[in-house]
């Protein structure tokens, strides 16, 4: 469906044709119709397929201009992704000064937003949960009890459980039950928590891909066997020709150490995790942003917290331990109708994992590095499983449960259990493959 078919004000007709949209995505051509009709709606759909203008187009289409109140209240889980649905709405708007549009997070200057709503109030708010039950709650000086849509992107990582009492709170002071329109990548049991509390009987719009993650993305496993990772990531790295890239790792700890290795091998690169200050990580987003950067080593904060353009691959230096943000940093490329590349560093000790991805209807390619070229390769066969198997067994027999458990004890048992299994485990492999090379 065309963008013109919905007879948008003059002013989004505008700038949507300044911007070159012409067709909808097909998450914009399910929601928008309802959304114009002031339905809730519970969305379910990939990263990257056009959710952020499935809701802002028809929030600015129904908004009543002459109405200098707060209208509509949009959660964001971080700041950085709420900055960039701010950026997204400004420029929808850009022709008409009659609407305010502003942006409530952290690291703002708190008095000068408390004096400021005082003067006057935002007909959309775009923020992050905590500044937003802030100023409406305790400071009580952002006055959303007049709102009549509230939308919650990015919902499976706003509605962590500890969440939960925040959110009603806020909801609480919206007068008249509001129109809801929650986007979300997965359905996690604190999100079904609050659509079972507050969206019993709302419309669910599921965008199913065929696949795991969307079918414009290349997944590929590169066995590591007995080599060092980092040297398999710089034989990709001088393999492949990345527009941009992003390498994800599982700690920040990890990131650093990875990021120390490419440097030492000549390659500029930028790091992103969660201890970086706000300062920080608006001066290295700014560089991504102009091009600086070939590749970017990340922890998971940039798979859902930070919305970077022009990813064409995503390296899984370390498989995520939740298979749940395979999907999100698989979503960092392949962005609206491009093609995109995920390759993982793959190990004896993972294979487990990828039987889950196979599972889900996930079907990588198995792929290896030979002279600089990547060449398709079958997966590796387990090997005497039941040795691993058999310390498994002797591991919970050593550290049996005792009739009455203190609290927290089942918790430290399986961690003891999990750390002696790895020993064994990685021992098995070297076994194995010493023999590989004694053959």
């Amino acid at each position: 469906m065309k963008f013109k078919d919905y007879n948008f004000k003059p002013y989004l007709e505008k700038t949507l044709e300044r911007l070159s949209f012409n067709e909808a995505t097909l998450v914009q051509e399910r929601v928008i119709p309802e959304a114009l009709k002031g339905n809730s709606l519970v969305v379910e759909s990939a990263t990257g397929s056009g959710k952020t203008h499935s809701f802002l187009l028809p929030i600015f289409q129904n908004l009543d201009e002459s109405n200098k109140n707060v209208q509509a209240v949009i959660l964001s889980p971080t700041r950085e992704l709420a900055s960039q649905l701010y950026n997204v709405a400004k420029t929808l708007v850009e022709d008409n000064s009659e609407i305010d549009v502003r942006l409530v997070i952290g690291g703002q200057n708190r008095e000068s937003e408390i004096k400021r709503l005082s003067q006057s109030q935002p007909q959309v708010v775009i923020g992050t949960l905590g500044r937003v039950s802030d100023l409406a709650i305790k400071a009580n000086v952002l006055k959303i009890y007049q709102a009549k849509t509230l939308v919650v992107d990015e919902a499976d990582m706003v509605f962590d459980e500890k969440d939960l009492v925040e959110v009603d709170k806020v909801i609480s002071l919206i007068q008249n039950e509001p129109q809801f329109l929650v986007f979300s990548a997965t359905m996690p049991k604190g999100l079904r928590v609050f659509i079972n509390k507050y969206l019993s009987g709302v419309d669910e719009i599921i965008i199913e891909e065929k696949s795991l993650t969307k079918e414009a993305i290349e997944h590929i496993m590169i066995p590591c066997k007995a080599r060092a990772k980092e040297e398999v990531l710089l034989d990709l790295m001088q393999t492949i020709t990345p527009y941009m890239a992003i390498i994800f790792a599982n700690t920040k700890e990890k990131v650093d150490k990875i990021s120390s290795f490419l440097a030492s091998n000549n390659y500029k690169v930028a790091k992103i995790h969660g201890d970086l200050d706000e300062r920080e990580r608006k001066q290295i987003l700014k560089r991504i942003h102009d091009l600086k950067y070939q590749y970017i080593v990340a922890s998971d904060i940039a798979a859902r917290g930070i919305d970077i353009e022009g990813i064409s691959d995503v390296i899984n230096f370390d498989l995520p331990k939740d298979i749940e943000f395979y999907i999100h940093r698989s979503g960092r490329t392949a962005r609206y109708e491009a093609t995109g590349r995920v390759f993982s560093l793959y190990t004896y000790e993972t294979e487990n994992y990828v039987d889950e991805l196979k599972k889900k209807g996930l079907n990588p390619k198995f792929m290896k590095i030979v002279e600089h070229e990547l060449v398709q390769t079958k997966l590796p066969k387990s090997r005497n499983m039941s040795v691993v198997q058999e310390a498994e067994a002797a591991l919970h027999q050593k550290y049996k449960l005792p009739k009455k458990v203190k609290p927290g004890y089942k918790k430290k048992r399986m961690e003891k259990i999990n750390k002696e299994l790895r020993k064994v485990k990685r021992s098995r492999v070297e076994e194995i493959y010493r023999r590989k090379s004694r053959g």
